[in-house]
């Protein structure tokens, strides 16, 4: 087995993996940063519109918060929420400094690329950064375990092209291998994005919190043939959004707030939801009476027409638009640091939970992994100098043990993954209830059994797909028996069972964590 040893390991080349990797090499030390595909490529910052949240301005300062405490629903770290909102102007003239093509206006940092995946232009700016200080990259690798002991932490990966086994150890390892927006039926995301930072985490002995909390962006295309393109939000606006009766979605459910994109998400795609799967509607936005002048209300809506207009014909006809899986709030408990709780491993990024709290508010996606990348790669550089021990070759000797366990599994990975977003975005998705979310666990436990019995040695393109469903099963899991647990609604969580907010019982965080036995342990903690 190929044996690659640092002193720093980043999992994830997008902006919360390359900005560790940045702060960390910076500090003297060798590091390396492995991913899924191409270096910073199929990365949610990759794939997003590229628009950041943070101003210098203290009273926009101030404004970010309260909008961040807003969203979150009385469940966000306050701590974190302070510092994103202080540091973020300083991460954002950073890519300024190191030559992003970008431009700020009202609060915003607006990255000029070629729409919809205008964020390639941070990861290109970041890519180089990484890149001249020295950083060692490596792709296309699948992260199966995450060892630690004794002052070292072991990764196990697959080389998904040459099918081998690769063993890398490190005295620090940072988690920024995003979501699980990917578990979803609909959704934005890259579709590796399946949760296996979460995972990792959890067998290396961290804890989970609010993995109930999913956001779902509710302006995307929906039209067959078509992936689902996020709308801007004020460009929206500007439509009309109805169902198929001509009723119009903002005044049938009292949704106020404008941008309701932006400010009211979990509303928005609520009511769609209802509309579409209650009601047996379709959604339409009618952007035929946009003004030039409105086509270019703001640098995201502005490269949209030629897209929305021309390749969909938004300007000829309205478009069927529905809601997808956008964001897990969720993830690794960490503090200010990133630091886990295990010795050596930090997170950064979507793979965190704790800043946004029960719902992410707009544009605090690409500000946070700036922030907080930057602060995972300073504690994991603090991290090595303090630790002198590292024995290596003893952990690279049992990662080579654990190739052995996945060995065996589900020749029919593609169609385990199908029903499993089948179930999530059916019963465990935008409007959720006991009944539903009990079926979707009972789909997700018959797909467990199923796999075992049929479990036989698997190699190439199945073993990848059986290594990705016997991950996304676990993840999934602990999202929907979160949901199950928090009998009220709250920010993107809506249990229609449970309409109301209960801060008396529920204003707090769920937490998971690995028992003794290798069984999910849950508590609440306030």
């Amino acid at each position: 087995m190929e044996h690659l040893d640092c002193d720093i390991l980043v999992l994830g080349s997008g902006g919360a993996g390359l900005r560790a990797a940045i702060t960390a090499c910076e500090a003297g030390f060798s590091v390396a940063v492995i991913s899924r595909g191409n270096p910073g490529k199929f990365t949610c910052t990759a794939y997003s519109a590229g628009v950041m949240a943070g101003s210098a301005n203290r009273n926009q300062c101030q404004e970010h918060l309260e909008r961040t405490l807003l969203a979150g629903r009385g469940l966000n770290d306050p701590d974190l929420a302070d510092i994103l909102t202080a540091e973020t102007p300083l991460r954002l003239q950073e890519l300024m400094d190191w030559g992003i093509q970008a431009e700020f206006q009202n609060g915003w940092l607006y990255a000029k690329g070629r729409p919809p995946f205008k964020g390639d232009a941070i990861i290109r700016c970041l890519l180089n950064k990484s890149r001249a200080l020295g950083v060692h990259f490596k792709g296309h690798l699948l992260v199966t375990d995450l060892l630690v002991d004794e002052g070292t932490l072991g990764i196990l990966a697959l080389d998904q092209t040459s099918g081998k086994w690769i063993a890398f150890t490190a005295n620090a390892v940072i988690l920024a291998t995003g979501g699980a927006a990917a578990l979803y039926q609909r959704h934005d995301n890259p579709t590796h994005m399946l949760g296996d930072g979460y995972r990792l985490a959890l067998e290396a002995g961290a804890v989970l919190q609010d993995m109930e909390f999913v956001q779902f962006y509710p302006l995307c295309l929906a039209e067959p043939g078509f992936p689902p393109l996020v709308i801007p939000p004020k460009l929206a606006d500007l439509g009309r959004l109805t169902n198929s009766a001509g009723e119009e979605i903002h005044e049938k459910y009292d949704i106020l707030e404008r941008p309701a994109g932006e400010k009211a998400r979990d509303r928005l795609s609520q009511a769609m939801m209802r509309e579409i799967h209650h009601e047996n509607q379709g959604v339409w936005l009618d952007l035929r009476e946009v003004s030039e002048a409105g086509w270019r209300i703001d640098p995201f809506s502005a490269g949209m027409k030629d897209l929305l207009g021309g390749r969909y014909g938004a300007v000829d006809r309205p478009i069927r638009i529905a809601p997808a899986a956008h964001r897990v709030m969720g993830g690794v408990k960490s503090d200010a640091w990133g630091a886990t709780g295990v010795a050596g491993l930090l997170a950064a990024g979507e793979v965190t939970g704790g800043l946004h709290g029960a719902n992410r508010s707009g544009r605090n996606a690409l500000s946070d992994i700036l922030v907080f990348g930057a602060r995972a790669g300073l504690a994991a550089a603090n991290h090595v100098r303090d630790t002198s021990s590292k024995n290596p070759l003893t952990m690279a000797k049992r990662l080579e043990a654990h190739c052995r366990k996945w060995e065996y599994g589900s020749v029919d990975g593609v169609s385990v993954l199908a029903q499993l977003r089948q179930a999530m975005w059916e019963n465990g998705g935008i409007i959720r209830n006991a009944d539903g979310l009990s079926i979707a666990l009972n789909t997700l436990h018959q797909l467990v059994d199923e796999s075992s019995r049929s479990a036989v040695p698997v190699s190439g393109s199945n073993l990848i797909r059986s290594i990705e469903c016997r991950s996304a099963l676990r993840v999934a899991g602990w999202i929907l028996e979160a949901a199950l647990q928090r009998c009220e609604s709250r920010g993107s969580h809506f249990r229609e069972d449970f309409p109301q907010s209960d801060d008396a019982q529920w204003l707090g965080h769920l937490q998971v964590h690995q028992g003794s036995a290798r069984n999910d342990v849950w508590r609440f903690e306030r």
